[in-house]
Parts: structure tokens; C-alpha cells; sequence
């Protein structure tokens, strides 16, 4: 559904980008990437609701401009503006203050995830999602990391797509795909484990022991095992129940257990 009431939806022309710094105006009129649109903050739709007011980032023109259309159609979106390099996106964003900016992770020479980083310093109450069309999870962790609003595939539906962006705008975190909310709830147990790990003041041997012990083990089975006298585990195993603050074998398998350290 098209709206009427945006006074543009489309990119402007170079001539829009006039309010901007000098070096700014120039690369706007001397490359399609830079172009600022004409709504006000408080642009509301037909229905009283509140406009979101995106700004795309990609450095191919016509994934911008495809992107940008798809936007304009709906009666909740504007697009603000449109770069297709790190430097301009930063520079438009400082001066529109979009609520989104929609950024590619590869932006020629530049990665789009340092982009994301520049961008929160300089514009904190503007919400940066992340597409990609391609699956690598160390991007995903680290933008994740870093603190975007969303992670989401070129390939994604447009519907998805849609209701993703609204659903940052009211400030949820998105991922587009199961198999990237399956890594990061797998690198989230990862790190819970190592603060528990590191909380409990437990080593890798020490860890060690305790998993003998909760798989029945007797001190002097684990003493054979690791070529120890018994008196060597009773030391150790008393080191492990000071460390957890508790008192016995079966308090030290119940709390490492708990801390998810077995």
C-alpha cells in the first residue's frame, strides 16, 4: 500500500544534502550514496502512528534503492536518507537522527560492524540493525557483542523483514534465522559458564575432580587414576569444598552442578 503522506519517500536529489557540512555536500553530489529526505521526527501516519524513520546503508545502489521502495510502501516507514559508505552513513545519521539505520555488513573496504560501533557513539538513541547475506557466526557474536538491535539476512522475507524493524523499534532484539539464535544461546552458556567458572575460583583440575566425584568415584579410585597418594585427593578435596563453601563431597557435586562447572 502506498502512502500520500510522506512528503517524499524516495531519495532525494543531490540539491537535498545542502544543509550538510562542505565535504559531506560533495561526496553526496558526486556519488549516489548520500541523500537526506524531508520528514519531520514527528511524522505520523494516516492512522495517528508514529513514522519510522530509517536510514539505508549498502554499497550496492540498487539493493538501496530496493530496500528503500519496499520501505516507502508502507504507511509506518520513511526512508530518511540512503549512503552506500561507512563515512556517510555516519555523517547522515548525525544529522537526520534516524530511530533505524538499516546497514549492510560489508561495505566495500569497510566492515559494516565498525560502521555499527561509530554509529552508537555518535548517535546513541539511533537503533542499528545488521543484514548480511552471508552466515558467519563470528560477525553475528560480535555484533551481538557490540550491541546492535538486529541481525538479519538479505534473503529474508519481506513481511519478516517489516516486522522485524517494527519490532526494534519498540525496542525487542531480532535475529533472522533459528540457527542464529541457536549459536548465541550456545555462546551465551559458554560465557556463563566461564563467569561461574571463574566465580567459584575452581582450576581445570580441581573442575576435574568434582566430575570424578559426582560419577561415583572414591578418593582412592581418583588417587589411582591420577597417580596420587589418597591423602593428595583428601587436600584437594578440601581445597574444592573451601573454594564452593561447602562442607562434603555431595554439597560440592550439588553446587558445581548448579553452577553449570559438570
Amino acid at each position: 500500500m502506498t502512502s500520500a503522506f510522506f512528503p517524499s519517500h524516495h531519495v532525494a536529489s543531490s540539491q537535498s544534502a545542502a544543509s550538510l557540512p562542505d565535504n559531506a555536500r560533495e561526496e553526496a553530489a558526486s556519488t549516489p550514496d548520500g541523500a537526506v529526505g524531508d520528514a519531520a521526527p514527528d511524522a505520523r501516519g494516516s492512522m495517528g502512528q508514529a513514522v519510522i524513520r530509517v536510514l539505508v546503508v549498502d554499497d550496492h545502489e540498487l539493493i538501496r534503492r530496493g530496500i528503500s521502495a519496499v520501505l516507502g510502501e508502507q504507511e509506518d516507514f520513511q526512508v530518511v536518507g540512503q549512503a552506500g559508505t561507512g563515512r556517510m552513513a555516519v555523517m547522515l545519521a548525525k544529522q537526520l537522527q534516524p530511530d533505524i539505520v538499516l546497514l549492510d555488513i560489508f561495505l566495500g573496504n569497510a566492515n559494516g560492524l565498525d560502521v555499527a560501533q561509530q554509529l552508537q557513539r555518535a548517535c546513541p538513541d539511533t537503533r542499528v540493525v545488521i543484514v548480511t547475506g552471508y552466515a558467519a557466526d563470528d560477525h553475528m557474536l560480535r555484533a551481538m557483542r557490540i550491541g546492535v538491535y538486529g541481525y538479519l539476512q538479505k534473503a529474508l522475507p519481506t513481511g519478516e523483514l517489516l516486522a522485524a524493524l517494527r519490532s526494534v523499534y519498540r525496542g525487542e532484539r531480532v535475529i533472522g534465522e533459528a540457527r542464529a539464535i541457536t549459536r548465541v544461546l550456545s555462546e551465551y552458556e559458554r560465557l556463563t559458564k566461564e563467569q561461574e567458572r571463574a566465580r567459584s575460583g575452581l582450576n581445570d583440575l580441581e573442575i576435574e575432580l568434582v566430575r570424578l566425584a559426582a560419577e561415583g568415584c572414591s578418593n582412592k579410585e581418583i588417587a589411582a587414576r591420577q597417580f596420587w597418594s589418597e591423602v593428595t585427593v583428601k587436600r584437594k578435596m578440601q581445597d574444592i569444598y573451601r573454594k564452593l563453601q561447602v562442607t562434603d563431597r555431595a554439597q560440592a557435586v550439588a553446587e558445581a552442578m548448579r553452577m553449570g562447572l559438570i
